[in-house]
């Protein structure tokens, strides 16, 4: 809202005007010469335009913003700043909040996928479901207030990877049948921020730990579920979405846990999908390639012509294998010292060793 003194300047904008639609840059200029105008509150049906209400920066830019947003494309909001409120009148399509930096961020039905991805300050409120990856790289510079990510419902698989700071809160409404609140495969590599969840959660990583609610964990709750269902219209659900017996958290292993390794190809037949990613379409025997291979692994195979040789044996001083060997004036590269990195074809000076690809 405009600061007590201050004329509320609105504007509104048609992104489909005589059935001409307006490209994003068009849609985002236009907003930009309206806030150097002075204007403060903006209503934009939007067709798909992405990126709007983000990082808003403009010279004359001096009060907060306010935008009422229909139709919008994907990262509504993107690197928005403190002072910059937004509704999404709807659904959004993804990445909602992708790095807020500050801004109040409401969509009052569904989100897509990657909803506050990298988010570091402000709220997002989301009055449906949200999609996969979303809350992923959540963090927190210590200089500003922590973000919040509140989500009506539930979110999609692979949520809050490598989250390191902040708090979401998964409210799991009409989602008593499900069997993770969560999606599969979330929180890997979460190494702060706390997960507050109601409902049913199964195939989280193994680097973190489902706990109780402490008190102060109510306080929050309690005092920020007000706001939350005002946002999205829901204000009849609070009582329900406190009782806090439904509710736990989820929070990082300790050190003693996090500090316990295992090779990638225990991570692999222990914590990855069961039978392997592509399980599906191929047996996984879990072998764990090294990073340069060589025999029938190579990428590529050298093949030598003897017609254009001169026998300087730069290929043979210069091979970081000690692959290439030689026969009188003959020269060959060993299979299983190859690699396939190419350097003979790089230094012959006649071109005498050429690289193949190699067929998997």
């Amino acid at each position: 809202m405009p600061a007590k003194g201050d004329m509320m300047k609105l504007c509104k904008i048609k992104a489909l005007n005589k059935n001409e639609r307006m490209s994003t840059q068009e849609l985002l200029q236009t907003i930009y010469a309206k806030i150097d105008k002075g204007y403060t509150d903006f209503e934009i049906e939007a067709l798909g335009q992405h990126d709007i209400a983000g990082a808003v920066f403009t010279k004359n830019q001096k009060k907060n913003l306010n935008f009422k947003i229909t139709n919008p494309g994907q990262r509504v909001g993107a690197m928005a700043l403190d002072g910059t409120n937004i509704v999404v009148e709807g659904s959004a399509p993804a990445d909602v909040g992708w790095l807020n930096s500050g801004a109040t961020i409401t969509v009052k039905k569904d989100a897509g996928d990657t909803a506050s991805h990298c988010a570091a300050g402000g709220k997002i409120y989301i009055g449906g479901r949200v999609g996969t990856r979303s809350g992923a790289l959540m963090k927190h510079d210590p200089k500003f207030e922590p973000p919040e990510f509140w989500v009506l419902k539930n979110t999609g698989s692979f949520s809050f990877e490598f989250m390191g700071g902040g708090s979401a809160i998964i409210c799991g409404y009409e989602c008593e049948n499900l069997n993770s609140v969560l999606g599969n495969r979330s929180c890997v590599g979460m190494v702060g921020g706390t997960i507050y969840f109601r409902g049913n959660v199964s195939g989280l990583a193994s680097c973190v730990e489902i706990v109780k609610l402490n008190k102060k964990d109510m306080e929050f709750l309690k005092e920020g579920m007000k706001d939350f269902l005002k946002h999205i219209e829901r204000e009849d659900l609070y009582s329900k979405l406190t009782k806090f017996s439904q509710w736990k958290k989820i929070v990082p292993n300790t050190n003693k846990e996090k500090d316990k390794k295992i090779s990638l190809q225990e991570f692999v037949q222990k914590e990855w999908f069961k039978g392997g990613l592509f399980g599906d379409l191929v047996e996984d025997d879990g072998e764990v390639y090294s990073l340069a291979q060589c025999n029938e692994r190579r990428l590529r195979i050298p093949k030598w012509d003897k017609k254009l040789c001169i026998n300087c044996s730069l290929c043979l001083n210069n091979c970081p294998q000690k692959a290439i060997k030689k026969e009188g004036k003959k020269y060959y590269s060993e299979d299983n010292l190859c690699i396939g990195c190419s350097i003979c074809a790089a230094v012959c000076p006649k071109k005498a060793w050429s690289m193949e690809n190699q067929i998997l």
